[in-house]
């Protein structure tokens, strides 16, 4: 007997790894539940996966139910990898299927240049409703937006890059974009922009590591600090993100930059806690067998992910490499147990 509350997820991969996709369908589907989705229930729903950001799931939360309500957005998600702004976005497609379309624009090119995808082939298979049906405008999430708006300059000593982001400027802006309906019959259609809401997600990690180089102040010296100022210590503003190369009138355009934090490591130590959706979750379906890790250790563990910044890859890898010493020692154990 089928039980639709019921998803058996055949390979566990976490919200905060590289290979994050979707593996379950939310509670909320079919469009005809959308409008009934208050803030509150939106944000929740990405709370039940996300890991202190809080202000950020309220913000998003906030900028879509304005959207199913017929008012657009232009936002902007910045923070450190692994924060949880590609699972942001994944989690609202698995939540409103028919809505949201996640694109990595790092490698978006102008037209008249070589490379086959352009600003207008973003849209080549997103279905955009006429204004007049009443029905509900896409949200495209422009992800790694941090390498598009960086400097790139020809042979010709022009900023390619301001080039791509004038085409995106016109298209967030609103109005009639020529799309291709195929890379094979060369068809195109036309659509309008102007229903589209657009969510920027980029890490801004140089731009953020030279806030904090320059906060630091001399490290040596009279009038020295003390303590170094860490990256993303600082939230980013509109004016770092210009910094970053992105031009001032797509910057204008922003309604809202919404910071995610980097981990803490009181956040590390919940996430080894968490073992349904946590590290320790993957790799016991990794080795296919229990992994019990005890206090002391969980506690070293997460104090080397955050002083090291290497993160959630770096408490996976030193979660295994207490797994491979003991498999050397003994092969055929049925429960790892890191004392």
């Amino acid at each position: 007997m089928e039980n639709n509350n019921i998803h058996v997820v055949q390979r566990y991969v976490p919200w905060y790894s590289d290979d994050y996709r979707i593996s379950s369908r939310s509670t909320v589907s079919g469009s005809h539940n959308y409008l009934a989705l208050t803030p509150v229930q939106i944000r929740d729903e990405l709370l039940k996966a996300v890991i202190d950001q809080d202000d950020a799931c309220k913000k998003v939360a906030m900028m879509v139910y304005q959207h199913l309500h017929g008012h657009r957005f232009v936002g902007m998600l910045a923070g450190p990898t692994g924060s949880g702004k590609s699972f942001i976005a994944e989690k609202l497609k698995d939540m409103f299927p028919e809505l949201v379309y996640i694109r990595d624009v790092s490698n978006v090119t102008c037209d008249g240049w070589s490379g086959g995808k352009k600003v207008s082939t973003l849209f080549s298979d997103v279905p955009v409703p006429d204004r007049n049906s009443g029905r509900i405008q896409p949200i495209i999430f422009l992800d790694e937006c941090d390498k598009l708006f960086s400097p790139k300059i020809n042979s010709g000593r022009e900023n390619v890059s301001e080039t791509v982001q004038a085409e995106f400027l016109t298209v967030i802006h609103g109005g009639e974009l020529r799309v291709p309906d195929s890379d094979i019959d060369r068809r195109f259609s036309t659509i309008d922009t102007s229903g589209i809401s657009f969510m920027f997600a980029g890490a801004f990690e140089k731009t953020a590591g030279q806030i904090a180089e320059n906060e630091s102040g001399p490290m040596l010296g009279f009038g020295s600090s003390l303590s170094k100022a860490k990256s993303y210590d600082r939230e980013l503003t509109m004016e770092d993100i210009h910094e970053a190369g992105c031009i001032n009138e797509l910057c204008g355009r922003i309604h809202r930059l919404v910071n995610l934090n980097p981990f803490s490591e009181e956040a590390f130590r919940k996430i080894l806690d968490d073992h349904v959706k946590g590290p320790v979750h993957e790799l016991e379906e990794e080795f296919g067998m229990p992994i019990i890790i005890s206090s002391e250790r969980c506690d070293e563990i997460a104090h080397k992910a955050y002083s090291s910044g290497l993160g959630i890859r770096g408490m996976k890898n030193s979660i295994r490499e207490y797994i491979y010493d003991m498999m050397w020692s003994d092969s055929r154990l049925k429960t790892f147990e890191i004392a």
